[in-house]
């Protein structure tokens, strides 16, 4: 008996030098307007980054009112063991552009000075929906001349290297213009481990709505999307590990692009619309699994050798294609390549109105292509 009553006692001792302290959650609000607040429920914080900043490994921060719409970024770095509960709330790149202060050129054309945007793009919010004049970071397509712009079309005369004239060309109220000033959504960077984030949204960011840097390993991603953000839907970099769950991604220039050494795992994500590219993958080693790939741009899927980040060397990356399907949409079969360096598995895969050119080791099992087997 005194035996197991000194083991019970070492273990509760145990437990008490190794748990980690009590978990707290943190509730947002941005419509807050308490002085002081203290993140419980009935004092929820107005700004995400601050329960972040001040969040504990095992916090949860909860995001309300469900369903909203945050003018708000999220930056985690050197953070660890952090959930983020979004209740479907949108975080949004952009913000409203005020009505006063434009000058009237012609009946339906406006123009107003503005700020630089960062990185210098330009992303016009019209009534929720982004125009971007057919440019992407790949794609500099110049301005049109503001005195020739259809309706619904915008242009960019810089003045200075801070400022520059927006020219807009439309009939409707200039009360439903947003114009795009954040670079993401979510960005992480630095040493980041173990953060989960679940059921949140973002929008319309200059960069990448998901844009995952540094040494951040343990990334998980469920119920989230990523809509016409300038760059990519998502976007693993560096040393990276993430899995996305029930992710969507479309209307960006890439759905997706994870880069440099990173690992990642996508489980029945859609991946659909964007400008340039599809899905482009070089890294380490990615894995795809119940997917859809529904091509708008020329590009369907693109596998390319990453890059050691000691040596700078190339690295050779591994792709698992797993019960993913792929089709182009329109007349034109859109391109699904890999390169040299890489290895390609194609498991019980259905690819449809795409054109193959498959340089690196793909092999393949239970796969058709067009409706015949293939290879």
């Amino acid at each position: 008996m005194k035996r197991l009553s000194t083991t019970l006692l070492l273990a509760i001792l145990a437990l008490g030098l190794f748990a980690p302290a009590s978990a707290k959650d943190w509730h947002i609000n941005p419509e807050s307007k308490i002085d002081s607040p203290d993140g419980s429920p009935e004092s929820p914080l107005p700004s995400v980054q601050t329960a972040v900043d001040l969040a504990l490994p095992g916090d949860v921060i909860h995001l309300h009112p469900a369903g909203a719409v945050y003018r708000q970024m999220i930056t985690l770095r050197n953070d660890s063991g952090i959930t983020i509960e979004g209740n479907g709330v949108t975080l949004t790149g952009a913000d409203p552009i005020p009505t006063e202060g434009w000058e009237p050129i012609e009946p339906t054309l406006h123009r107003r000075k503005l700020t630089e945007p960062a990185m210098k793009r330009h992303l016009l919010i019209f009534n929720g929906k982004a125009q971007r004049m057919q440019r992407s970071p790949s794609l500099n397509t110049p301005f049109p001349d503001p005195h020739q712009m259809p309706e619904g079309e915008f242009a960019w005369q810089p003045i200075d290297g801070e400022t520059g004239w927006l020219y807009v060309r439309t009939s409707q109220p200039l009360a439903q213009l947003e114009w795009s000033v954040r670079t993401a959504g979510v960005a992480t960077s630095g040493t980041c481990r173990d953060i989960k984030i679940r059921n949140l949204n973002t929008r319309h960011a200059l960069n990448d709505g998901f844009n995952i840097h540094g040494d951040c390993r343990g990334f998980h991603a469920s119920q989230i999307s990523a809509y016409e953000c300038f760059d990519e839907g998502f976007s693993a970099h560096d040393a990276s590990q993430t899995t996305v769950e029930d992710g969507l991604f479309w209307g960006n220039d890439h759905a997706i692009a994870d880069v440099n050494a990173a690992e990642t795992r996508y489980l029945r994500c859609e991946f659909r619309d964007s400008i340039s590219v599809e899905v482009f993958l070089s890294g380490r080693a990615h894995h795809l699994e119940d997917c859809r790939l529904i091509a708008s741009a020329p590009n369907a899927f693109t596998l390319r050798p990453g890059t050691d980040l000691k040596s700078r060397s190339p690295l050779h990356t591994t792709c698992l294609l797993k019960n993913v399907t792929v089709t182009g949409n329109g007349p034109t079969p859109h391109s699904f390549d890999s390169s040299p360096d890489t290895t390609l598995t194609l498991d019980s895969c259905t690819l449809s109105n795409i054109t193959l050119k498959l340089l690196g080791d793909h092999p393949t099992t239970n796969t058709t292509l067009d409706g015949e087997p293939w290879p």
